[in-house]
């Protein structure tokens, strides 16, 4: 997407910017550059992406150069630096001296096999996808005008009242706020969304499974994962004032259903034994029950990968500048975990500080 056109598109544009600042406030001369890739793609053609944004960016000095992947990045960044490139790696992939993976299906997602199996699941996605475009579309939606305009005006009566922004109100502004570049930039993405799921087969157990067989982690290079975490669903937390208005009951509860397709004690996730150090870091954080939880997508089991770096109370989205602080950052899914920019800033110190080679406290 090009930056004039979506600048007003809230994704992930925090991290950039914070780690830009925190490298400068600790006196370390780095350049951040954020990576666009397809976002249903397969592995393979992702760690593509990856690689010509590093060819393209990367000096003809000997600097240090370190790869941070969220969710599906956190397994392209593992490709890019693995041993089976290592005959034709060229100079800049070798100075690659860590992989930060942030909440990464290192061994897969149950969601993924229900999404990829389940003639349900399929069904889902498609017209997922299928209403997002039609949304979008102008000429496809003749009755868009009036409804989305009178659902637009709610929200921003929401907001004269201090609602706080959600993924819900977000897409009415897509939808309705536009500019025409903007639009066509956006039909763009969905129609990949739309015609390429290779990605979806690639994140299921069995499929990550041969990945993680092929790809070996690179001498030399120090490997870290973040792994977050949500409390599991329940009633109560259902019941609460907030919960009980739209439109956050509506996304509980999808964040409810996402949590129970990736959370199960699933027989076909199976996790290789942990250290000692990585079973007390999740322990710490989630208590004894850690081995059913998930960030809502990803089970907190499988995001386990090398050293832990940190470990969130947090839900998929939340870790990348998602969660409940308006006006700042916007929350896209409702998982009650409470996480905050407090929280937020201590996750990412936590990742500066395995990054430039500082113990953890």
């Amino acid at each position: 997407m090009g930056d004039k056109e979506t600048e007003r598109i809230a994704y992930f544009q925090h991290i950039p910017a914070l780690l830009q600042q925190r490298f400068r406030e600790r006196g370390i001369d780095a350049q951040v550059h954020s990576v666009a890739s397809s976002p249903t793609s397969g592995i393979e053609a992702r760690a593509r992406d990856v690689f010509r944004e590093m060819a393209r960016t990367a000096n003809e000095d000997d600097a240090e150069l370190h790869l941070i992947g969220h969710s599906t990045g956190g397994l392209d960044a593992r490709s890019v630096v693995s041993l089976r490139m290592a005959q034709e790696a060229p100079a800049f992939v070798k100075r690659v001296r860590s992989v930060v993976t942030i909440a990464t299906p290192h061994h897969g997602t149950p969601l993924a096999t229900w999404f990829h199996e389940g003639e349900l699941g399929k069904t889902l996605l498609r017209y997922l996808w299928l209403f997002t475009f039609l949304t979008l579309h102008r000429k496809a939606m003749p009755f868009r005008t009036a409804l989305l305009q009178a659902c637009y005006r709610l929200v921003l009566m929401g907001e004269q009242v201090k609602l706080p922004p959600n993924l819900l109100n977000q897409i009415l502004r897509l939808t309705v706020d536009l500019s025409d570049n903007e639009r066509v930039e956006l039909l763009r993405f969905f129609g990949q969304v739309g015609k390429d799921q290779a990605l979806i087969q690639d994140l299921t157990p069995v499929s990550v499974q041969a990945f993680n067989a092929n790809t070996v982690d690179r001498e030399g290079v120090r490997y870290g994962s973040v792994v977050a975490g949500a409390p599991p669903p329940n009633l109560l937390r259902r019941l609460s004032p907030r919960m009980l208005l739209p439109p956050d009951s509506l996304l509980y509860g999808i964040f409810s259903f996402l949590y129970g397709m990736s959370a199960p004690l699933s027989p076909e996730l199976r996790i290789p034994e942990r250290t000692a150090a990585q079973t007390q870091a999740l322990q710490a954080a989630f208590g004894n029950k850690f081995e059913s939880w998930s960030d809502g997508v990803v089970p907190s089991r499988s995001q386990v990968w090398g050293q832990v770096v940190h470990v969130a109370t947090a839900d998929h989205l939340d870790v990348m500048g998602h969660f409940d602080q308006p006006p700042e950052f916007i929350s896209w899914l409702k998982s009650g975990s409470h996480f905050q920019q407090k929280q937020f800033h201590a996750l990412w110190e936590s990742v500066l500080d395995f990054m430039v080679g500082r113990p953890p406290a």
